[in-house]
């Protein structure tokens, strides 16, 4: 296996792992509202919690990487990870859950960060469209593969199976993790300096193009999670569908996804990243406004289908984008405060759409989520221009 596949195939099992536990939620909290006895607002704060430990593992870990190497910490994130999956299978009590859950955020977080500042490293910029279009493919694999799993796992076992499964995983990607090659760090200091990273920060909010993309950042990933977190709740409650018919529903959305996750990042590289995901936002926002007004059957499933591709067509050129708006040097810091921006972006959405759930419905939370689609679009045809690959 040459160098590049080696590296595709590490950071898709990291991302892939880190993806399946986070998107499994969705499916099993109709469980856990009625494992704990909790309301859907109380159980979304598995995500928010999650959120608040991933935005902060972020911030650490990309500006740490950008002088000490992604690699270690691409290592000790999936250590942390399968260690926090274990706690959650032996959590006795919904806070000792949110506690692992918490704990989860910051592992992830540091997956999330250091994978994609790996990849925009390592691949140089006309072909890293394509190449982080597969290892984010991960981000429609895990319900093809992961979530499903980990529906059947917990509708014949429990959930708490379900998190011992994950930690076993876990360990598996952390082994398979130290066949990852070494890369030198590209800031040659020794000790990061906070105050210049606080200064890198500054300058990115400063700038118009950055300071858009970490808007963008908010609006997608708030935007999906957002839509995704209650639609198992929404099916259980208004179609009485067991967790394993939801966990197909999310394989058939991850299965539409997979084949266009790579499709996106070829097109994006002959066409341009920025206009690929300007037009799957468009797509997308329309779906989602739609998919609440059906009813259980055809429509709805195609509905979902469709948001699951638009969701994948624009995840890989969107992220190759964002890779090179920045010098390589400033690169693992810039994907922390987007990674951070994207976390807040899911926890404030969550939190707000568990409210709006509680006294609307789900359809309140599918036209909040649709609007922030929308201005993504927006966002990319007022703020931002296809970089030329010169900073490489």
């Amino acid at each position: 296996m040459s160098a590049d596949y080696l590296v595709i195939a590490n950071l898709f099992l990291l991302l892939f792992l880190g993806l399946a536990d986070n998107q499994m939620i969705a499916a099993l909290l109709p469980v856990f509202v009625k494992s704990f006895h909790v309301s859907i607002q109380e159980a979304g704060l598995m995500v928010v919690v999650y959120s608040v430990g991933a935005a902060l593992a972020s911030f650490v870990s990309g500006a740490l990487s950008d002088y000490w190497g992604r690699r270690r910490f691409l290592q000790g994130g999936m250590a942390l990870f399968a260690a926090a999956s274990g706690l959650a299978w032996q959590s006795a009590s919904f806070k000792g859950l949110i506690a692992a859950r918490a704990l989860t955020g910051l592992a992830a977080g540091t997956l999330s960060t250091c994978t994609i500042a790996f990849a925009g490293d390592w691949f140089v910029y006309e072909v890293r469209g394509r190449a982080i279009g597969l290892i984010t493919s991960a981000y429609f694999v895990a319900p093809v593969a992961g979530v499903p799993a980990a529906a059947f796992i917990a509708d014949r076992f429990g959930w708490r199976r379900t998190f011992f499964a994950v930690a076993a995983a876990a360990v598996v990607a952390a082994l398979a993790s130290l066949t990852l090659p070494s890369e030198v760090p590209k800031v040659p200091t020794a000790v990061p300096r906070w105050r210049a990273t606080l200064g890198t920060f500054r300058g990115f909010f400063a700038r118009r193009d950055t300071s858009a993309a970490l808007g963008i950042a908010f609006m997608v990933s708030g935007g999906l999670v957002g839509f995704i977190t209650y639609i198992g709740q929404w099916l259980n409650a208004g179609f009485a569908l067991s967790t394993t018919t939801i966990g197909l529903i999310f394989a058939y959305g991850g299965a539409m996804a997979v084949t266009g996750a790579p499709l996106g990042g070829i097109l994006s590289d002959r066409h341009g990243k920025r206009s690929v995901s300007l037009a799957s936002s468009l797509i997308m926002a329309l779906a989602v406004s739609a998919l609440p007004f059906l009813g259980w059957g055809v429509g709805l499933l195609a509905a979902f289908g469709v948001v699951s591709l638009a969701a994948a067509f624009r995840q890989g050129p969107l992220t190759a984008l964002m890779t090179e708006m920045v010098p390589t040097a400033e690169r693992g810091t810039f994907i922390a405060l987007r990674n951070i921006s994207s976390q807040l972006g899911i926890g404030a959405t969550v939190f707000v759409g568990g409210i709006l759930y509680e006294k609307s419905g789900y359809g309140a939370v599918t036209w909040l989520c649709a609007a922030m689609t929308a201005l993504v679009a927006v966002l990319l045809f007022t703020h931002i221009m296809e970089p030329q690959p010169s900073r490489q």
